[in-house]
């Protein structure tokens, strides 16, 4: 056991803890190795899928197939990314492997941040198709904070960057930081998500869906994002899509921290106590003068403005709004 979990951190370049999440067991249980729970998890999540299955076992899994058929599975067999001609039998075996998990325990582990969801198995095999495009990167890797602030400062702004490509610039920005910005599609058979952010082995990934949507709030989910970078080095995760909420303490504190910096990046105090003391909010001018006065994008402004209720979500001032 030992020597497989060596050899599969040497070639996939796998760090412990990520090791641990999917295995759903401690370091203690998986270090040692000599439990059969352990070693099954182990032939779950990293094994080989063909080999031959006691009754026990099948029988234990039986009672997943309604959790199992919740994956997107239609989908995932067009891709060709699990076997087309799966049975129920073999189906819990199939997706513990393809999200590569131990079990239940390794899926709710690694995958918590979808738990919140009324979607987590679509979006959890979502984040795991990008998961599988990203190539492990075999160094630590240690966030420049001056570089990604100032990056961050630089996608708001309104002066070089209309008319281009948004998503485009975003990705050249991050790649510069060391942070992989990935397009996805989503599946059909859940809302479309925001973003989610995760490690892949050492390299920090911020996932976007390849839907439209408008420059504000995607600059917000960028930002969102990379503050779990600057301010949370334990490998923190991070799904956000509409009606995803967490019960969990800890999970809240780091997604408000997340969300305090995403909205100072976009627009400071300071600057927001002055645009709202203008008072003329359904003014363009009002937005035109803003937007050139603290150089971000007019986008920024409405959505400001929508979000303290002082202009109503339906405006003409959406005009401002780019979709990217």
């Amino acid at each position: 056991m030992r020597d497989s979990i060596k050899q599969l951190q040497k070639r996939e370049h796998i760090t412990q803890d990520e090791l641990f999440r999917r295995l759903g067991y401690p370091r203690s249980s998986v270090m040692e190795g000599t439990s059969a729970e352990v070693k099954t998890a182990f032939d779950f999540a990293f094994g080989n899928s063909k080999v031959r299955k006691s009754s026990r076992e099948t029988k234990e899994l039986e009672k997943y197939i309604p959790w199992a058929r919740k994956f997107p599975v239609r989908a995932l067999q067009s891709m060709g990314l699990i076997p087309a001609n799966v049975k129920d039998d073999d189906l819990v075996r199939t997706m513990f492997r393809f999200m590569n998990v131990g079990g239940i325990a390794g899926f709710e582990n690694y995958y918590g941040a979808t738990l919140q969801t009324a979607n987590p198995q679509t979006y959890a095999a979502w984040i795991r198709l990008g998961e599988l495009r990203i190539e492990r990167s075999t160094t630590e890797y240690t966030p420049d904070r001056e570089a990604i602030l100032s990056n961050m400062k630089f996608l708001r702004t309104n002066v070089f960057l209309h008319g281009q490509d948004l998503r485009k610039v975003a990705r050249e920005v991050l790649n510069n930081c060391g942070i992989e910005l990935l397009e996805v599609e989503p599946f059909i058979t859940a809302p479309t998500p925001t973003c989610a952010f995760y490690w892949r082995g050492y390299q920090p990934v911020i996932q976007i869906p390849t839907t439209k949507t408008d420059d504000a709030k995607f600059l917000k989910a960028i930002f969102h994002a990379a503050a779990h970078v600057l301010y949370h080095p334990i490998r923190t995760t991070c799904l956000q899509a509409a009606y995803a909420k967490s019960d969990s303490v800890t999970a809240n504190m780091l997604e408000r921290e997340a969300e305090k910096f995403a909205q100072d990046m976009m627009l400071s105090e300071a600057e927001e106590c002055e645009l709202i003391c203008c008072g003329r909010f359904n003014e363009r001018r009002c937005i035109q003068y803003f937007s050139g006065l603290f150089h971000v994008r007019p986008s920024i402004l409405v959505e400001r403005l929508q979000q303290q209720g002082k202009i109503k979500r339906v405006s003409p001032l959406n005009d401002f709004k780019i979709a990217v």
